[in-house]
């Protein structure tokens, strides 16, 4: 059901102008500078922005998020006409998200908003929460209000840059006990911590392994692949790029991102040296393979042996789930070209190591002879 607050101020301009001036909520800049989802996969509809560039979002149909344009997010309240009483109410609220502001702090920065621009603020407010229905609630319950909503902000509201699935830092600077605030332990608060320990973690290849590990573990293959990524990234031998290379590909792959798996499988035989070093990969590119710009590292002699070790079987094994997995996607030429690589890999793998395969090879070989003829 739409929020009747959010109905009645887009069908009466008086109110939308009202709304947007002094209270900046304002419906003509809906709109984000970049592209963001939730971390839950809820949907999320921007609804209207303010003259900071900040956008305030919908999410999955009642919540509101905030988002600033410096990449910093909070829930803001759990319906639009929350929302609207605190902006209305609380015009400041922006500079009202530390521990315990006082009354005088409050009507500072509001006198300083009538002198600088907004003379009639307080008329202004009488007449939008008049037409809203709106209480007229003291600044404290507000304040009360508001922080109460941006300490929930995690783990439901998690907000993510989409290209390079980066978390928007928290927009508030309250004090958070979790375990006094969160309850009994949920995959969603699992989520938003291991994302956030991602965000915060340097060029360090164990704990970069490890919260690969964790977040591949609860379903969060992107996020997964994000870490492997930078995990590979620090990998020097040919037979480390190319283990490290197998694991990104499978969880791109998870992630069903499959033309990077495509991509990622190509400089794997490269690292092993199978193929020739594929071109530098473009501006675009960067982020959804390896990770490094230019030519991909010569191979070197740690890679001889891999068909006569579980590499060797591995590297198999995920092209042949690339061939299943682009048939059902409609990908037919990757599943083609992963399904001649996969012949050739067969060819000269371990005899052991083909008989653990089972029949994956002989699932993947009729998909693709099933395939419409071109």
């Amino acid at each position: 059901m739409t929020d009747p607050s959010l109905v009645l101020v887009r069908r009466r301009p008086d109110l939308a102008a009202l709304a947007a001036f002094p209270f900046d909520f304002d419906l003509d800049r809906a709109e984000h500078g970049e592209e963001v989802h939730l971390a839950s996969g809820a949907a999320l509809e921007p609804i209207a922005g303010d003259d900071t560039g900040g956008t305030f979002f919908l999410c999955g149909g009642n919540a509101v998020l905030y988002a600033d344009s410096e990449g910093g997010a909070g829930l803001l309240a759990d319906s639009v006409t929350d929302a609207l009483d605190i902006v209305v109410g609380l015009p400041a609220w922006r500079d009202l998200m530390g521990p315990d502001p006082g009354p005088e702090e409050i009507r500072e920065l509001e006198d300083g908003m009538r002198t600088s621009y907004a003379p009639d603020l307080d008329a202004r407010r009488t007449e939008l929460r008049t037409a809203l229905g709106l209480p007229a609630r003291s600044p404290a319950e507000l304040v009360a209000r508001l922080h109460a909503a941006l300490l929930r902000t995690d783990p439901d509201h998690l907000l993510l840059n989409s290209q390079e699935l980066l978390a928007y830092e928290l927009l508030d600077r309250l004090p958070r006990h979790p375990e006094r605030s969160i309850g009994p332990v949920r995959r969603e608060v699992v989520r938003a911590s291991l994302i956030r320990r991602l965000d915060d973690t340097g060029p360090d290849p164990e704990q970069l392994g490890e919260l690969g590990r964790e977040l591949e573990r609860i379903g969060e293959y992107a996020q997964a692949a994000r870490a492997q990524r930078g995990f590979l990234s620090l990998q020097n031998s040919a037979w480390d790029r190319a283990a490290a290379g197998h694991v990104l590909a499978r969880r791109e792959r998870s992630a069903g991102d499959l033309a990077a798996a495509g991509r990622t499988l190509a400089r794997v035989r490269t690292a092993i040296g199978l193929d020739s070093p594929a071109p530098p990969p473009s501006h675009e590119q960067r982020t959804l393979d390896l990770g490094a710009a230019g030519e991909p590292p010569a191979p070197d002699a740690s890679a001889e042996e891999w068909h006569r070790r579980g590499l060797g079987r591995m590297i198999t094994e995920e092209h042949l789930e690339l061939v299943l997995a682009a048939i059902a996607a409609g990908e037919t030429g990757l599943a083609r070209d992963s399904m001649a690589h996969a012949h050739d890999r067969l060819a000269v793998i371990a005899k052991q190591f083909r008989q653990s395969l089972g029949d994956l090879p002989a699932r993947a070989k009729w998909a693709v002879a099933r395939l419409p003829k071109v």
